[in-house]
């Protein structure tokens, strides 16, 4: 009997041991190690995409978030507020482009008929438009539904590349259409990416160069590695490999390099590729356009570096006329050879400005025109003539943003789109020998929006370093500044974008309410030029979300909000910046929105496009990097049992540039360590990719979804539920 009781023990001591260190295993799996630092991980199990129970996990933060979003009353109105501050046509035009014959192409949707746009000709300004292609044609016999991404007009005029794209995909299959005949040709040109360098047809019209990802990659996460230039003829079934890592290996191409051909106008000489990224800047190779028969014995010699900092160029015969940032931070604009550059000592053709930053510019004719903009909130255009005189234009309305719509360089008249945070945009065109302007809208509208009861501050602030950051406000007549007012604060700083002044249903809507719109220009982004950019770059980061910080605190300082009034949103690369602030500073907001946001910055190289986000972000490879990476990671800020403020993120489960799992991660941990008992929620779409649908409803949708959760956590009357949950 005692050596049964013997052996029985035994065996509990044997299975208890076990479990203890079958636990102590699985604990030691929540951990990584990066350069002798130990990072706890426990919510690592949600990348694994393919897992079933993590599936589950998606689908109940996607209905437990409906059903409290659904709750909040008030999203019918927001909707239709934002429908009331759309163009009173019912009609929503985007994507102009103007060929050479003057004819003009344009993306169209009516507002109360069409989720997704048309695309449509004129062959003058005052021409009767013309439909030439309504997507929902396309594949009519799927269930699937497709809207044009991007198109592009031969220079010839006989035929258009039309990219579709499946719902929320960022990949899109191309097609050729027969512009006479309005006639897809049987070709399909799929794995395309538009998005990333655009697509260009050859000057000879034969066909066309674009971005392709080896299809391969759609069963690996590195799904942007090795990705391609290819040629699409109109006579031949399959592309050609034209620009790779693998064609040209002389040029040093990484795997994880963005490959770029281009063609600007069908009477140029050379044809210029890149070796591109998330970057600015990039390094440019030039090549003889006739000299280029044979795809595969194409000779690029070197035009640009990186180190250069030149971010567009036209050519001019045998020069090039470039805009750079090398030696100044505020751009230039230069002149060089084209096959024997003296980037050392071009010809300087518009100096650096002391006080602003040249953003844009067109070569027309002998001319250039060229934009400038201060804060990133104040524009104008200058025309600089052949012998170096320099002219304003003065324009007819003030301009937070002007754009150059791309013209033949021959040209006598220009168009120009001018927008403001109050001034839907505006077409206008200018006669470069009158001097004249003249309306080119192409919807016509009659009655203005009145915003004469709508104030803009554009403010400077004081950082915690003493940076000047621009800061824009936006909110009725007679606001009281009294600490009452609910206010939505957004921020980027990254990649050298900026947030320039454009009319927005959301604004709008917001600032109708009741609200203060707030819009921090904060490091990382190009408002100040490089310098300002540069300042929130790597291992200056923190700068982007401590400019955020101190804007923060300026409006409720003097104020404007106060601390449980003020919601803060990111997109994208902002989610860095609103959850870094978030979790550096908790007690400053009351809600935190940030939309397929970057959370988990020290993972952010596992992602589809992470590789190529390291020249902007950084590398864990280093020890030095990584301790860039985790200061900028909100994810592993979080502490436990803080309190934290109520918390809305969404993801998209076909985003290819930010995986689910990165927001998804960021939720569920701060769903177990947030003390406070706000909402923690994550809005997942299993069908959108990244960033917001094409489709109009869902777009209104989601912005109300938005502003209803900051209304509510803000304490707008209209938008209390009438059963609170419990968190």
């Amino acid at each position: 009997m005692k050596k049964v009781l013997s052996i029985f023990k035994f065996i509990i001591l044997f299975f208890l041991l076990t479990n203890c260190n079958s636990n102590s295993q699985e604990e030691e799996n929540n951990y990584d190690f990066y350069h002798g630092t130990r990072i706890l991980d426990e919510y690592k199990y949600l990348e694994n995409l393919k897992d079933s129970s993590v599936i589950d996990w998606f689908r109940k933060q996607r209905d437990s978030t409906s059903d409290i979003l659904k709750n909040i009353p008030g999203k019918k109105r927001l909707i239709e507020l934002q429908k009331s501050f759309s163009n009173n046509t019912k009609e929503d035009v985007s994507n102009i482009r103007i060929t050479s014959s003057g004819a003009i192409y344009y993306l169209k949707r009516n507002l109360d008929k069409d989720d997704y746009p048309n695309l449509y000709y004129r062959k003058t300004l005052n021409s009767k438009e013309e439909l030439i292609y309504d997507p929902a044609d396309y594949k009519r016999n799927e269930l699937k539904k497709y809207y044009i991404n991007y198109y592009k007009v031969s220079w010839d005029e006989k035929k258009i590349v039309l990219s579709f794209s499946e719902k929320g995909k960022e990949i899109s299959e191309m097609r050729f259409l027969e512009i006479k005949t309005k006639e897809l040709l049987p070709i399909i040109m799929d794995m395309a990416v538009p998005s990333y360098g655009g697509v260009y047809w050859l000057p000879n019209n034969s066909g066309v160069t674009y971005l392709q990802i080896p299809k391969e990659n759609l069963e690996k996460k590195d799904l942007f590695k090795n990705t391609r230039v290819v040629l699409q003829t109109l006579d031949d079934s399959s592309p050609k490999t034209f620009f790779s890592k693998k064609n040209n290996s002389k040029l040093g191409m990484k795997s994880e390099d963005i490959p770029i051909v281009l063609f600007q106008e069908s009477t140029d000489k050379y044809s210029i590729a890149a070796i591109a990224g998330a970057t600015p800047y990039h390094d440019y190779y030039v090549s003889k356009y006739e000299e280029q028969e044979d795809i595969n014995k194409i000779e690029w010699k070197s035009l640009f570096k990186k180190e250069n900092k030149v971010t567009s160029f036209y050519q001019d015969n045998d020069s090039i006329i470039y805009l750079t940032s090398e030696n100044a931070s505020n751009f230039k604009i230069c002149k060089t050879s084209i096959l024997n550059p003296n980037i050392e000592n071009p010809k300087i053709l518009v100096e650096e400005p002391n006080d602003k930053v040249v953003k844009s510019f067109r070569v027309i004719n002998d001319l250039i025109v060229y934009t400038t903009t201060k804060n990133g909130v104040e524009s104008e255009l200058f025309i600089v003539d052949s012998k170096g005189i320099q002219e304003k234009v003065d324009l007819p309305m003030k301009a937070g943003r002007i754009s150059i719509e791309d013209v033949n360089k021959f040209t006598k008249d220009i168009t120009l789109g001018i927008r403001g945070w109050l001034q839907k945009d505006k077409r206008l065109i200018f006669n470069l020998e009158s001097k004249n302007f003249e309306d080119g809208s192409l919807i016509k509208s009659d009655d203005l929006l009145d915003v004469s009861n709508i104030t803009v501050e554009e403010l400077e602030v004081k950082s915690h370093d003493g940076a000047m950051v621009p800061l824009s406000l936006i909110y009725k007549n007679g606001l009281k500044r009294d600490g009452s007012n609910s206010a939505f604060m957004i921020g980027y700083g990254s990649y050298g974008t900026s947030l320039r002044p454009r009319f927005s249903e959301k604004i709008m809507t917001w600032i109708h309410e009741g609200g203060i719109y707030v819009i921090a220009h904060v490091r990382g982004g190009g408002e100040k030029g490089d310098k300002w950019y540069k300042g929130g770059f790597k291992e200056t980061k923190s700068n982007t979300w401590k400019d955020f910080i101190a804007c923060a605190e300026f409006i409720v300082d003097r104020k404007y909000t106060s601390k449980n009034k003020l919601a803060i949103n990111g997109v994208s690369a902002g989610g860095i910046t609103v959850g870094r602030a978030m979790t550096e500073r908790p007690d400053l907001f009351a809600v935190v929105i940030a939309n397929v946001g970057f959370m988990n910055a020290i993972k952010l190289e596992s992602h589809s496009n992470g590789a190529n986000n390291t020249k902007e972000f950084g590398t864990i490879k280093t020890k030095e990097g990584f301790q860039t990476l985790l200061e900028m990671d909100s994810y592993n800020n979080i502490s436990k049992g803080k309190s934290y403020p109520a918390t809305l993120l969404t993801t998209g489960m076909n985003d290819f540039r930010v995986p689910p799992w990165d927001p998804a991660k960021f939720v569920a941990r701060l769903q177990d360590y947030n003390s406070s008992g706000n909402p923690i929620l994550l809005k997942v779409d299993f069908e959108s990719g990244h960033g917001s649908s094409n489709s109009k409803t869902k777009r209104l949708n989601d912005t109300a979804d938005v502003l209803a959760f900051a209304f509510w956590q803000t304490g707008h009357p209209n938008y209390q539920p009438k059963k609170i949950r419990s968190f």
